[in-house]
């Protein structure tokens, strides 16, 4: 199963079952969907493999919530410590942009002198 899932992830031949399958997965709300994403992230060897995983990522609205943002951060940090180096990769360059985000928006809201 899991090959099955890899290789609709990995569609050359068509972006949006790329997208579709990313966007199912991450739809389940689990470590495992967004495991399984991160690894074809890892993975992708086209620039558009890339950008349809990476458009899932991004626009998946349950994380726009504090609780589904909470869950993204729990699942990352579980993830950075993955057994497969490109898994923890992903997961911890979300999580850094992630950080440079909350730190822009910290300064940005700070009272000006």
């Amino acid at each position: 199963m899991a090959d099955v899932i890899h290789r609709l992830l990995l569609d050359e031949k068509d972006t949006a079952v790329i997208q579709a399958t990313a966007e199912a997965l991450l739809a389940r709300k689990d470590t495992s969907g967004l495991r399984c994403v991160l690894l074809a992230l890892s993975r992708a060897a086209s620039t558009d493999a890339v950008d349809e995983i990476g458009a899932a990522l991004d626009g998946n609205p349950e994380w726009m919530t504090t609780e589904g943002e909470d869950r993204l951060l729990r699942q990352l940090r579980d993830l950075a410590g993955d057994e497969d180096l490109g898994v923890r990769d992903e997961a911890e360059r979300i999580l850094a942009g992630l950080r440079s985000h909350e730190e822009r928006l910290r300064v940005s809201s700070r009272p000006g002198p």
